[in-house]
Order: C-alpha cells, then sequence, then structure tokens
C-alpha cells in the first residue's frame, strides 16, 4: 500500500482595489481578540490550525514570517534503540527498594542503558517548524495598526493604513478543505515578493539541526514556489520528509521569477496555492503529484471561509459560556491591555473570553495528534521538553475539557495516537517490566518507547501511563454511550493495561498488593531524596480504576467469567489508601514516607480528576482527606502566586470543583486567568513565561465542572459555582450517559435548564437549592429528596426551571 499524505493545500489571495476593501477596517470579531502591535518574538504571533497543520502569523506589515508548523514534523535525532532490559534486573531493584536503597535501585537502569549503548539519557524527538512563508510589501508610513484573530472562523488578521490607503491580510487553516488561506487587500496597487525558506537555525543549533536535517531546498519557477526537506534518519511510522509545491496565478499586473523569490508588480489580485505532502512510503518527490492537484483546484477565499465556518466554526461554537456583561470594559480591551487587566484580579468578562481562547488553542491543534506541549506551533528547533508528549499529566489536561465541551470526534486523536503506539507500549512491557499488556512512557512523540530516564528523573519504573490512558478512553465511552467503539478499540486498550498488572503485581506479607517499583510524579518523599518508592498513592488508584472499569466494560461486552473472576480477586487485594497525621491523603502508602507539598504535581488526588472514584463516595474520611491535601498543596501555590507548571493548578481545580469546593475553585480559576495568558491569549506553563497549551485544555476544564458534574444517571448542577459568579449561563455542555445539558442559567432568583437525551433514561439531578420547579417538553420531571428525578425521552428536550 502506498502512503502518502497530502496534507496542506496552501493558498494565498492578493488584490487591491476599493471592491475589495471597500475603505472599511476588519470588524471587531465577536469571539476574539484585537492586539495593537506586530509579534516580537514567536510566542506571541497570532495563531491558526486545522489540527494537521499550524501557522503562526507575526503580522509585520512589510515583512511578514508565517511559520508552517505540521503535526508529523518531529525531528527524528536518531532511530531509537529498544527499551533496555530492564526486566532482567527486576528482582535486583525491587530488593533494593525494598530495603530503602533507593539511589542504589535508580542507577540499575542508567548502568543497564549504559551497557545496551545508550551512552546518554535519549530525548523524543522534537516538535520543530517546517518551514517559513514570507511575504515583503512596500515600505511606506503605518499607522492605525491592527491584529486580530477570530476563534469563530480560525482568521488571523492584519491591517494598517499606509499613505492613506489600507492593506488587509487573512489567514486561516481549513479545517474542510486541508488548505491554510491567505488573502491580501489594499486600496493600491500590490507590489509583492513571494518566497520559502527553511527556518533559520541560531548558530548554536547548527550541529543539532544538522544532525537531523538532510537537505532542505527552497526554489521558484515559472508561477510556482515549492520546498522539500528530507530527514537523515527514518524508521517505521513517521515521515522520510517533506514536499511543498504552490502554484501562482495573477489577475492583473506582472509576475517574475528572480532565484528562489516570485516578484509581483501592480497586482489587481494574486491566487498563491500550496500543498504540502508527508513522505510515508519513502522519499521520492510527490511535487508532480502535488502540482497536479493544484493545477485542479478551484480556489476562492469566500468559498474555503464558508466550509471553515462549518467545520472549525462548527466545533468552536458547540459550547458558550457567559459570565459577564455585554458592555463591560474589559471586553473592549486590545490584548496586550488585556493581559495586564487580568494581572489586577480575573472577572466573568475577562473568564469569558479566556475560556473562548483556551478552547480555540485546543481545537485548532487537535486533529492528527492530541496537543504537543506546544499544541501545533512551534518557532524553535529546540523546544522545551522536545514539545512531545507528556503522559503523566501535560497531554491529560490538554484533553480534558474535550467531552464536556461537547466535541467528541477530537478525542479520535488521543485515541489513534495511542493505538499507532500499540506495539511500542507492548514492547515497553515486556522489555522493562516482563510482562504482557502495554506500558505508555512518561514521554513520546514519533515513537512510544519509554527510553528517557535517569537516575534523578526514574521514568523507566513509572507504571501508571497505560492505566492513566485507558481511564481517559473509557470516559470517552462513558459519554457518547458508543458500544461499538468500546468493543472493537476502547476495549482492548484496557485489557492491555490491566495484563500489565496482572503479572507485575505480587502479594506481600499481608496479603496485599505490592506496588515496587512505585513512582509519583515527579516527586519525592520529603524524607528521601529520591523518587523511587514503594506503593505510590497514584498509582494504586490508577489499577483500581482500571480493574474496577474493565470489570464494568467486560460485563457488557460478555467477557469470560474466569477473566472477569480474575479481575474482582485483585481489587480485593489492593492496598489500603492511608490518612497521614495531619489528617491529609498521602501520596505513599507506606507510613515511613513523608509528605513532600511543595510540588507542583497533586498525584495522590487522581481518583478525583474526573469521575469521583466510588471508594471516595462511599468514604467521607477520604474526601475529608483529599480536601485536607488540596489546601496544603494550596499553601504552596499561593506562596508563589500559583507557581510553577499550571497544569498541575488546573487538576487542582478539577478536584476542588468535582468535590463541591467553590471558593477554592474560584480562586483557582482566577490565579489561572491572571498569571498563565501571552499577548496572542496563547498560554504558559509558568506566570508569565513558557509557551505551552496544557492550561488551554484545563482551565475550560475547571469551568465546566464547576457548572455540572455527571455520572450516568446522575447530574449535580452548579457544584462548586464560585461565589462572585451570581449570574450567567452555560450552552452546549454534553454530560456522560449521552445526556447534553443544552442551556444552564442561573441568577438570584432561580435557575433554567434544558437537557436533551440520546435515549430515553431516568437522571437524578442535585441542585443547590429548590424551593419550586416548573418544565416544559416532553419527559417528566419528580421531586426525589432535595433534588429532581427527570424521565427523558430520547431527542426531546426538556426545560426546566427552579426557584430558589
Amino acid at each position: 500500500m502506498k502512503y502518502i499524505r497530502f496534507s496542506l493545500g496552501f493558498v494565498v489571495l492578493l488584490w487591491a482595489g476599493a471592491q475589495s476593501v471597500g475603505g472599511q477596517g476588519f470588524p471587531v470579531p465577536e469571539r476574539g481578540f484585537v492586539s495593537w502591535k506586530p509579534a516580537p518574538q514567536w510566542e506571541d504571533a497570532l495563531l491558526s490550525g486545522n489540527g494537521e497543520v499550524g501557522t503562526l502569523v507575526f503580522g509585520e506589515p512589510h515583512d511578514e514570517t508565517i511559520i508552517i508548523n505540521h503535526a508529523l514534523n518531529h525531528m527524528p535525532v536518531r532511530v531509537p534503540l529498544p527499551p533496555i532490559n530492564q526486566a532482567s534486573r527486576m528482582e535486583e531493584i525491587r530488593a533494593l527498594i525494598a530495603q530503602g536503597r533507593y539511589d542504589e535501585a535508580a542507577a540499575i537502569p542508567v548502568a543497564q542503558s549504559m551497557a545496551e549503548g545508550y551512552g546518554e539519557k535519549h530525548w523524543i524527538d522534537p516538535f520543530v517548524p517546517l518551514c517559513n512563508l514570507r511575504v515583503l510589501t512596500q515600505a511606506g508610513n503605518v499607522s492605525d495598526y491592527v491584529r486580530m484573530v477570530d476563534f469563530e472562523t480560525g482568521e488571523a488578521k492584519v491591517q494598517w493604513q499606509q499613505n492613506g490607503a489600507l492593506y488587509q491580510r487573512s489567514l486561516f487553516v481549513s479545517r474542510a478543505d486541508s488548505v491554510v488561506v491567505l488573502r491580501l487587500q489594499g486600496e493600491a496597487p500590490l507590489n509583492v515578493e513571494l518566497f520559502l525558506r527553511q527556518h533559520p537555525i541560531a548558530w548554536d543549533q547548527y550541529e543539532f539541526v544538522g544532525s537531523g536535517i538532510k537537505s532542505a531546498k527552497a526554489g521558484a519557477a515559472a508561477g510556482s514556489l515549492t520546498y522539500s526537506t528530507r530527514f537523515v534518519h527514518h524508521y517505521e511510522g513517521i515521515p522520510y520528509g517533506f514536499d511543498a509545491a504552490a502554484r501562482v496565478v495573477l489577475k492583473g499586473g506582472s509576475m517574475q521569477t528572480r532565484g528562489e523569490r516570485i516578484i509581483i508588480e501592480d497586482a489587481d489580485e494574486v491566487l498563491v496555492v500550496m500543498k504540502l505532502a508527508a513522505l510515508m512510503e519513502n522519499d521520492a518527490s510527490l511535487l508532480p503529484h502535488l502540482q497536479e492537484a493544484l493545477a485542479a483546484g478551484d480556489w476562492d477565499y469566500d468559498n474555503l471561509l464558508a466550509a471553515q465556518r462549518a467545520t472549525h466554526g462548527d466545533l468552536f461554537s458547540r459550547v458558550r459560556l457567559q459570565l459577564g456583561e455585554e458592555d463591560a470594559p474589559e471586553t473592549g480591551l486590545q490584548s496586550e491591555a488585556f493581559v495586564q487587566r487580568a494581572r489586577r484580579g480575573s472577572n466573568g468578562a475577562i473568564i469569558e473570553r479566556q475560556f473562548d481562547a483556551a478552547r480555540y488553542n485546543i481545537l485548532s491543534s487537535t486533529g492528527v495528534n492530541p496537543p504537543t506541549l506546544q499544541g501545533i506551533w512551534s518557532g524553535t528547533w529546540t523546544p522545551p521538553w522536545s514539545s512531545g508528549f507528556t503522559h503523566d499529566g501535560n497531554v491529560e489536561v490538554a484533553v480534558s475539557h474535550l467531552l464536556s465541551a461537547h466535541t467528541p470526534e477530537l478525542m479520535e486523536a488521543y485515541l489513534s495516537y495511542h493505538e499507532r503506539m500499540l506495539p511500542w507500549y507492548r514492547e515497553n512491557a515486556r522489555r522493562l517490566f516482563g510482562t504482557r499488556g502495554i506500558h505508555v512512557p512518561a514521554h513520546s512523540s514519533t515513537h512510544g518507547y519509554n527510553i528517557h530516564f535517569d537516575e534523578t528523573w526514574t521514568l523507566s519504573l513509572w507504571t501508571g501511563g497505560a492505566g492513566w490512558t485507558a481511564g481517559i478512553l473509557y470516559d470517552y465511552y462513558l459519554y457518547t454511550g458508543n458500544r461499538d467503539l468500546l468493543r472493537e478499540r476502547i476495549y482492548p486498550i484496557m485489557k492491555e493495561s490491566a495484563w500489565f498488572y496482572e503479572d507485575f503485581l505480587y502479594e506481600g506479607s499481608d496479603g496485599k498488593y505490592v506496588f515496587n517499583p512505585s513512582y509519583s510524579p515527579e516527586n519525592n518523599p520529603g524524607n528521601s531524596a529520591s523518587q523511587v518508592a514503594l506503593n505510590a498513592t497514584m498509582d494504586v488508584m490508577i489499577a483500581r480504576e482500571v480493574l474496577r472499569n474493565c470489570l464494568e466494560a467486560g460485563r457488557l461486552l460478555g467477557e469470560e467469567t474466569q477473566q472477569l473472576n480474575k479481575w474482582s480477586s485483585m481489587l480485593e487485594k489492593m492496598p489500603d489508601y492511608r490518612i497521614n497525621e495531619a489528617g491529609e491523603l498521602a501520596e505513599w502508602l507506606p507510613e515511613k514516607y513523608t509528605e513532600n507539598h511543595s510540588h507542583r504535581h497533586v498525584s495522590q488526588l487522581y481518583s478525583l480528576y474526573e469521575r469521583i472514584d466510588p471508594d471516595f463516595v462511599a468514604n467521607p474520611a477520604l474526601m475529608h482527606a483529599a480536601r485536607k491535601t488540596v489546601e496544603a498543596r494550596l499553601h504552596h501555590r499561593r506562596l508563589q502566586n500559583g507557581g510553577e507548571m499550571v497544569f498541575g493548578l488546573a487538576q487542582l481545580g478539577m478536584v476542588t470543583a468535582n468535590m463541591g469546593e467553590a471558593e477554592l475553585t474560584g480562586e483557582i480559576i482566577d490565579w489561572m486567568s491572571r498569571y498563565y495568558w501571552a499577548p496572542s491569549l496563547a498560554t504558559y506553563h509558568n506566570s508569565g513565561n513558557l509557551f505551552n497549551m496544557d492550561m488551554s485544555g484545563g482551565f475550560p476544564a475547571v469551568i465546566l465542572r464547576a457548572l455540572a458534574y455527571s455520572e450516568p444517571g446522575r447530574l449535580r448542577l452548579l457544584p462548586a459555582l464560585p461565589p462572585e459568579w451570581t449570574h450567567g449561563s452555560v450552552e452546549g455542555m454534553a454530560l456522560r450517559g449521552q445526556v447534553q445539558l443544552s442551556r444552564l442559567s442561573w441568577n438570584e432568583e432561580g435557575l433554567h435548564f434544558t437537557l436533551v437525551s440520546d435515549i430515553d433514561q431516568r437522571l437524578e439531578v442535585a441542585l443547590p437549592f429548590l424551593t419550586d420547579f416548573h418544565s416544559e417538553g416532553q419527559g417528566r420531571v419528580l421531586r426525589k429528596g432535595a433534588g429532581l428525578e427527570l424521565r427523558l425521552k430520547a431527542g426531546q428536550p426538556l426545560l426546566v426551571q427552579v426557584g430558589r
């Protein structure tokens, strides 16, 4: 089978004249933002993307740079070695850990890697820019400059006045047509130079880039631009490189080729169509195929934009949050001022726009893959942590609102990525632990081998990645009710996660399972310098969840009785959680370990990230201990005004929202709103710095959890509504159990909500208050204790009004 990925079409439209611009500037987007200056660095560029291709638009009037990224463009720095044979030394590792000789245990995988020829810690393949499109225009005095992004269309726009004439550029990456569209307009004839080039390489990056990029060549011929790049290394599943071809057509004016550039003079309209292909079969040129496809295309900006509205626009518009007044002063602030205003304290109007921006960022970078650490955007050859997928928290937070925001189709990217990695994951389990099943590493990009670890960051000993993945995928089923998806794709991953534990766990002297080695990302006990430990609470939580979910799904799908009995027996042997002397939920079960709350992760609260674990529902003491742990971690955060690694703060917010802690949830949302936003409304990893997309997933997740918590058959409305949110509404939320919360609104007098179910069902609804109620539509509403019982009819809206 021949693998050709026609991944990107690039359309550039340029034209002049009053009919195009009409003497009018771009309207301020209703959902989006406006900025007053070009980006000084790539992290501040305007973002657009369709999940496969991402663009960074600087917005310079005369010398524009548009960085083009592709989801598959992780530069292979080497052909990966297989995982080390850690399994051959597992008994030795376990014995040292049991004796408390943690540093010696941590040294064994490193020594083994050196013996097997690794030579150093191996990073995953980094996510890097593909190429740059440069657009040079005639110089002149600039005034009335503005740039903006429209979240509903994905357009990144730039406009300015120059010598009495208005000039405009619009760009979007089409989800419908897999093309990037750039239109230039002006009230005077356009003189333009267009060319493609490799992204610039800093002097201290030449050796590194040269070790991964074999060739990069741009060209121009009559009416066309080309760009090709090839990698030094190749292995199964990744591209050999990329090809790009562009067809240039003029209306009016003239065009000539000069070296690698196309020079356009006095044009009324210019159309440039550029397509990219990832070379999956071999490194033979695909330029003829691309040029043939370009010649057959009928490209029109308005038609392409209409298709974009029907795809990207539909996904973005599924959910809408309204908290502020329409005429709030913050709504008119340019993004630079908006970010500064937010740092003084958030409010409803600020949170509304940030909610939209966060969803836009994740939507735009989810498609071929889930979002990397930087989404689908990179302007550097050496991104932090290689900008891959970090599976001990980052990518999980990035996708954490996709289901509740009623965009389940975007979860396909998360599922399909892990499916592609399964052969690598199985090899990890076999070679690292000597087990069946799968092992998901903490870091991955182009391959799934676990090869990134050292004596401090003992990531070859972390076992929770596969179970965490399985839990998120099972939640995918709980929202959609798609039994075929569960049977054919999700349940097999769940089973392999459970098989790992069948082989990995062993019984201690008390008859309970021992998790050895064990690891609580990325923390160490307060009385130990090593991250290696026994029975980390998170490891136990993940294993319990995997087994419980496998039993639930297995019974539904007709799993063999012997297998179900095995999992039931394993659940009975799971060790109990520990509450420490301070009344907190301990991060490690053995009493010999002390807490270390000055840390960015909150791993011991895993069972409260998504659904509230049944173990906690049935045990108020555990819930109280979890609340104490939240306070201890928040004390650390308060000392640092939020602190580093905001995805840990988002996880705290998910926990407090699910627990119904309204004031704490409001405090966490306020921190996330104040300190982690760039002027481009991209998000940061730390307070005020480090371009990173995790919080773009976590911010809306916390907000949606504060407004509704759902289980199949059960719903809590406004469980953790921040006290400042005295009125507001949300439209289009999805709930577990195949229910859509079409609209929820609240004010001082009460609340209204409308539900639509895909199936006939009963739904218990817990409310923050209930004096009286009234319903309209199909179905029945009955009072049940302090709440209501709804009998929903498939496809029929049911409106309920509740008074205080």
